[in-house]
């Protein structure tokens, strides 16, 4: 036992402790560093102190107890606040833990609404950023829109050079931004402004307008870029055309009172005025005109290489269709006009007027001669027509049956000769007549003032032999005497027929003239049929060839372009066949 008790190992300090002591300690509170350094200091003390340690210990643990209550009296409020504040701390610990957990509840449901609220507010937000870029860009979106109806006032005022300006601007705008909708529909606006100042421009071309104003209008349209240069002389032509037509057809009321009944002379003359101004405003018009488009299109003086030869041809076409508009007119309204001396009149005009178009190689005079040809053998043929029925109807008239006229049958006295003429009516002598072949063409001889009705007949034909000396074509001297001898022709054809009537009449009995008388008549025909024979038709001939062509006249040779024609021949023969049987 002894052996085992001295083999064991003696118990520490703190054991001895806890175990001596009254109270239970643990082994753990004595083997804290605390209870360590003190168990440590312990130790290390004498004997004498370690007896004292208990008397120290307590006067230690007085003194603190009275500190404490000291402590205790003096800070109750702080420890009674203290308290107070720890309570609601752990009370507001716990609510605070329950709110935590209700708001841990509720954020994904808070995560939820936000993100609703997001998607929701997102279209919004992109307006209010489109309006805010709106707003920031305000003044260029202004400049943009007002593009249209600042070219539409340009326009409106004929400002074309800002209005192209405009344009182009607006153009490099839909370049810039090809897919933007408000750009393209501004320039689909201006697109439309600039149709209309095209349309404008082209008006120009149809109006009343000076070489400036027609310039200036080509050049903007230059700058359209819309027409290439051909169809730009094209347009310029056409619309100067119109407007040319329409000073042409303002022209037509010189051809008022044509409708209503007049004499041929007013007739003529209104033909005559209303060609006259024609002719004036075709040549300022169509002068206009090719001056106009040389200037613009043709004349170069800026460029070295000359203009396309289809511009010349453009012009080319334009004067020859003027031209052909122009003879067309005259080739129709000539032959109404027929008089010479307004003839003579509208030649010297047109003469004119293909002079002065001759220095921009618009020399229409060859082409005149014809037309004028036609109008004179027209007119000149047709008044010998009017004067040969004039005369046939003096004849015929009479010849009439009593009762038809009202009123009896003249005699051939009555008829051929003057009240204050001889009983015998005058018959040329040899003599006179070889005096007539050598007489003035242009002086009638004194025989015919001895019958009225031969008288005015010589009198209408030389009427129209004067006013053919005013305008006498050298190429119309055959035609003329062809229309002048088949005239005569019908007027001794008329004679002839008189002539039988009357000695038809006188033989059936119808007269109640004595002998003498019926003799007296019968010489007054006779001398009528020698005069119209010898003298009359002699001395119109020549009127014609000698007076006006100043061509000697000989019928008898039958040769000649001169030469009487043979229908003319065979009634002259004819009446002096009747002539010789009458005596």
């Amino acid at each position: 036992m002894n052996d085992i008790s001295q083999d064991a190992e003696p118990p520490s300090l703190p054991e001895l402790l806890a175990s001596s002591s009254t109270h239970t300690l643990s082994s753990s509170s004595l083997t804290s560093p605390d209870a360590s350094s003190y168990i440590s200091r312990l130790t290390a003390l004498s004997l004498q102190e370690l007896e004292a340690e208990p008397t120290e210990l307590a006067s230690s643990s007085a003194q603190l107890t009275n500190a404490l209550t000291t402590l205790c009296y003096t800070s109750y409020p702080t420890f009674l606040s203290l308290h107070a504040t720890t309570s609601t701390l752990s009370s507001s610990l716990d609510a605070l833990s329950i709110s935590l957990s209700s708001l841990l509840s509720a954020l994904p449901t808070l995560e939820s609404g936000a993100r609703t609220f997001a998607q929701d507010s997102r279209v919004l937000l992109a307006s209010r950023r489109k309006a805010a870029l709106v707003l920031e860009h305000h003044d260029k979106l202004h400049d943009v829109l007002s593009l249209p109806l600042l070219l539409e006032t340009s326009v409106r005022n004929h400002n074309y050079a800002d209005a192209l300006l405009l344009a182009q601007h607006a153009s490099t705008l839909a370049l810039r931004f090809p897919s933007n909708p408000l750009v393209q529909s501004v320039k689909a606006d201006c697109d439309a402004r600039v149709h209309s100042m095209l349309a404008q421009l082209l008006r120009i071309l149809h109006e009343q307008a000076k070489l400036p104003a027609l310039f200036r209008a080509v050049g903007f349209l230059r700058q359209m870029d819309v027409l290439t240069e051909q169809e730009l002389a094209l347009a310029f032509l056409a619309g100067r055309s119109a407007y040319l037509d329409g000073t042409l057809r303002a022209v037509e009321v010189e051809k008022k009172g044509l409708d209503s009944e007049g004499s041929v002379e007013r007739e003529r003359d209104i033909h005559a005025r209303y060609l006259k101004r024609y002719v004036d405003a075709w040549r300022e018009g169509v002068h206009d005109v090719v001056m106009q488009y040389t200037t613009i299109f043709l004349d170069r003086p800026h460029s070295s290489e000359p203009a396309p030869p289809e511009l010349h041809v453009l012009l080319t076409t334009f004067t020859t269709v003027r031209v052909g508009e122009l003879l067309d007119l005259l080739r129709e309204t000539l032959p109404l006009v027929a008089d010479p001396s307004l003839l003579s009149s509208l030649l010297t005009q047109l003469t004119y007027c293909a002079t002065s178009f001759a220095r921009v190689g618009m020399d229409f005079r060859a082409a005149l001669g014809p037309l004028f040809v036609a109008a004179v053998r027209k007119g000149i043929t047709r008044e010998f027509e009017d004067a040969a029925e004039a005369w046939t109807k003096a004849l015929e008239s009479d010849d009439a049956p009593k009762g038809r006229a009202g009123r009896a049958r003249r005699k051939p006295s009555q008829l051929f000769l003057s009240s204050s003429a001889n009983s015998t009516p005058p018959v040329p002598t040899p003599a006179q007549l070889a005096a007539l072949a050598s007489s003035a063409p242009n002086v009638p001889p004194p025989i015919l003032a001895s019958y009225p009705p031969l008288g005015v007949y010589t009198n209408t034909l030389l009427s129209a032999l004067n006013g053919l000396r005013l305008l006498a074509p050298a190429s119309l001297l055959h035609d003329l005497l062809a229309s002048l001898d088949i005239a005569l022709a019908r007027g001794a054809s008329a004679l002839m027929g008189y002539a039988g009537k009357t000695a038809e009449g006188r033989s059936n009995g119808t007269s109640s003239a004595s002998s003498e008388e019926t003799k007296r008549e019968d010489e007054v025909v006779r001398a009528v049929g020698t005069v119209y024979t010898k003298v009359f038709v002699p001395f119109l001939r020549r009127a014609l060839a000698e007076g006006v062509y100043g061509v000697k006249a000989d019928a008898a040779e039958g040769d000649g372009e001169v030469a009487m024609d043979a229908e003319l021949r065979r009634t002259l023969e004819g009446l002096d066949v009747w002539l010789e049987g009458a005596h």
